[in-house]
């Protein structure tokens, strides 16, 4: 049995944070009134139906996934743009390439990741929308999507999962990293993607565009699922594997479920092998200060949101390897700081990045009340969805030199 003192650091205040983006309700760029009145009366656009989840930053420019969960989403990735003072999600790479029913455009994209070392997007698509009358949009598969978006955003890459390893009726590919092997290696050769539908980690070869996955009890929910939540007591977040993360020698993955708070390891050398011992490598290094839906990769620390604490936290993993003066594979959760913190502005701290500048960005979406049809949509409880960003001084796992940006 494991057994771990975890330090809980409360030096962090709000005074660095920065709500970039706020909405009451998603807003959109369309390209014309008639075409916004079209999809509206086609049933393909209800503003109540939009919830901000996944962010993505590359350079300038902000990305961000909308949960398709009917089909009145009209796009599910989008670019974050501003229009006389008003800051609207423009349908990226357009809104056709976002048309519903159409299995060579996006379907349902959950999570995406900007390579900052090549400008490739990756793009999760679930490939279904998960409510709705039944039939009204026959699943495509899930699949994989790569865009260049240093050449006018342009596709490269499209592969499907097979149906024997990501059922369409039943996958859900939520979020992933990106497995270079080494540090000078020039594009990514692996991608691991949690799948919170089959309860799974995929992954997917670019090489070879062979897939195979693995599944362990450790990405279950556990007695942690039962959590009391925003002044909601005994409530249930029984949903498993989801976040992930990725050392920056690629040599460890880092995993948890929203259902517990349990954070695990497994090598990545385990992963690359469709054989690989899973079960024997897997390893617990302790529990987070809360549940957690997403999580991000530095080179110096892992983040993730606090969903029972309204907060944005990281543990420091390359303090605790130093102060436990042990290998990252034998390393334990020991040291968790707050980055930001607010009752308000970051209730359901969702999906989160670390960019090249320094800078943690993270979205808050009261998930808890889209959810429930509880949202408050008229305004008079403030804005429902935020982007967020605070200085941290790291850099993303996957930016090559130096690891550390001074403010």
């Amino acid at each position: 049995m494991l057994s771990v003192v975890s330090h809980v650091s409360g030096d962090a205040t709000n005074s660095s944070l920065n709500v970039v983006h706020e909405w009451v309700q998603i807003e959109y760029d369309w390209p014309s009134d008639q075409i916004k009145d079209n999809y509206t009366r086609r049933g393909l656009y209800s503003p109540e139906k939009s919830h901000l989840s996944g962010i993505d930053v590359y350079k300038d420019d902000i990305y961000v996934t909308v949960l398709r969960m009917t089909p009145a989403v009209p796009s599910g990735l989008n670019k974050v743009v501003v229009k006389n003072g008003k800051s609207l999600l423009q349908p990226f790479p357009s809104l056709q390439d976002n048309e519903l029913g159409n299995c060579g455009s996006i379907q349902s994209p959950f999570s995406t990741l900007t390579d900052p070392n090549t400008g490739l997007m990756y793009v999760v698509d679930v490939g279904r929308t998960w409510r709705g009358p039944p039939n009204s949009y026959a699943p495509c598969p899930p699949k994989i999507l790569v865009y260049d978006l240093n050449n006018k955003a342009t596709l490269v890459r499209s592969h499907e999962l097979p149906e024997s390893l990501a059922p369409k009726n039943e996958s859900i590919l939520n979020d992933l990293v990106l497995d270079y092997i080494t540090r000078d290696g020039q594009v990514a050769r692996y991608a691991y993607i949690t799948d919170i539908g089959s309860v799974q980690i995929i992954v997917f070869d670019f090489l070879t565009n062979k897939s195979w996955s693995f599944r362990h009890d450790s990405m279950k929910p556990d007695e942690d699922r039962v959590i009391n939540f925003n002044g909601v007591n005994n409530s249930e977040l029984g949903y498993p594997v989801d976040g992930i993360a990725m050392d920056s020698s690629f040599q460890y993955v880092y995993y948890c479920a929203i259902g517990s708070r349990r954070l695990y390891q497994i090598p990545t050398s385990v992963l690359r092998d469709p054989n690989g011992d899973f079960a024997g490598h897997v390893r617990l290094l302790g529990k987070k200060v809360s549940n957690t839906d997403g999580m991000a990769s530095g080179q110096n620390s892992i983040y993730y949101g606090a969903l029972t604490l309204n907060a944005a936290y990281k543990w420091e993993k390359n303090k605790d390897v130093a102060e436990q003066q042990v290998p990252e594979g034998r390393v334990t959760l020991a040291t968790q700081t707050v980055v930001a913190q607010d009752e308000i502005k970051l209730v359901f701290v969702d999906s989160l990045k670390v960019d090249t500048e320094g800078y943690l960005w993270f979205t808050s979406s009261r998930a808890q009340k889209f959810f429930t049809d509880t949202m408050d949509w008229t305004g008079a409880s403030g804005s429902n969805y935020r982007i967020n960003k605070v200085f941290v001084g790291d850099r993303s796992y996957l930016v090559k030199g130096t690891s550390v940006v001074v403010g």
